[in-house]
């Protein structure tokens, strides 16, 4: 009497598991959404059977679908820009420019200096004016150049005077014979046409001459021996690099008496000069610098003969420099220093020197 229901009941389990067995056996169906413009689209398949995600409202009122942690974004960040190459006047300014020693670079150029030497008798300001250009579209390492001096004095007592110094010609040759190094080579003759020369020379123009040696720290004689002609050359190191600078410089000079022989009675006298520059650009705009100069007369002029201590000058001192581009190719690089004499003569009168520069390089 029990066997009808348990052969039904039988049946309708067989039937549960052949209907769930059918619809697990059939694919994937593709699902409707609707776009984010109003209209409705078909949701591909995919033939893995995957879950489906929870549906979410978009930005635009749509209805979308919220991707699952597993999915991958395909971002694809923009690279940054870079930045600029650096200008020719910024190239130029990685350069530390010294403050007495002759450069390593031949520009186009236009420089003012002014050297305020303070000692125990006197105050003497000597201005020196130079400009050239170098052979642009040949050589734009070699530069042909001009410089001539006016000297102020100012003396604790007694008349003050102004005169003007020889002019200086000069070439410059400045190879780069590694990419952070140069050997700048130099040539010049001044003329012998200053202030305070001849046999019957002005007093006080003769005086104010003198007194522009030692403002510029015995490095520039030639500029103010005016009785005399002036052959001088040199040649030097400079190592460039990351905005860090060192140079050496080595000069001689040759000096021939053409007028004055009642005054001066060398006929002839021989000088050498050397010089050492560090320094190093801070940032950008600004660099700052070190510099010592040693001089040393090769010969015995008759004031060495009555003066030993005359021989020789040693100075060292610096300064912070601007780097200013006023255009991509034109740079202005105003700078203030400090120099003092080490020695006899300048540091038994009491020198202090403060130099103004203003060269701008085109």
């Amino acid at each position: 009497m029990f066997t009808k229901p348990f052969m039904g009941l039988g049946f309708g389990f067989l039937g549960f598991f052949a209907l769930e067995g059918s619809l697990q056996a059939q694919p994937n169906q593709p699902t409707t959404t609707i776009t984010a413009d109003g209209g409705v689209g078909v949701t591909p398949t995919v033939t893995d059977p995957q879950p489906t995600p929870p549906n979410n409202t978009t930005v635009d009122g749509g209805v979308g679908t919220t991707p699952t942690a597993s999915v991958p974004q395909n971002a694809n960040p923009e690279t940054p820009p870079r930045p600029p190459p650096p200008t020719p006047a910024q190239l130029r300014g990685r350069y530390a420019l010294p403050w007495v020693m002759r450069p390593a670079i031949a520009p186009i150029l236009f420089r003012q200096e002014s050297s305020i030497a303070a000692q125990n008798a006197s105050l003497t300001n000597t201005m020196l004016f130079t400009g050239g250009s170098n052979f642009k579209s040949l050589r734009p390492d070699l530069g042909i150049y001009g410089r001539f001096g006016v000297i102020f004095e100012a003396p604790n007592t007694g008349t003050g005077g102004v005169a003007v110094s020889n002019p200086l010609i000069f070439m410059l040759y400045t190879p780069a014979v590694a990419r952070v190094l140069r050997i700048p080579v130099f040539f010049g003759i001044t003329l012998p046409i200053g202030s305070g020369g001849g046999n019957t020379p002005v007093a006080s123009e003769r005086s104010t001459v003198a007194a522009g040696v030692y403002s510029r720290q015995a490095m520039d004689n030639a500029l103010f021996a005016t009785n005399y002609l002036t052959i001088t050359g040199g040649v030097g190191l400079a190592w460039v690099d990351k905005g860090a600078t060192v140079q050496l410089d080595l000069t001689v000079l040759q000096l021939f008496r053409v007028r004055g022989e009642a005054v001066d009675s060398d006929a002839t006298r021989t000088n050498f000069t050397s010089g050492l520059s560090v320094g190093y650009q801070i940032v950008q705009p600004l660099t700052v610098s070190v510099e010592a100069h040693y001089q040393h007369w090769l010969s015995t002029p008759a004031a060495v003969a009555a003066n030993e201590a005359l021989r020789n000058q040693f100075t060292i001192g610096g300064g912070v420099r601007g780097n200013i581009p006023l255009s991509d190719t034109v740079l202005a690089r105003p700078g203030i220093a400090f120099f003092a004499g080490l020695d006899a003569p300048m540091w038994d009168r009491g020198y202090k020197i403060v130099q103004l520069d203003l060269p701008i390089a085109f």
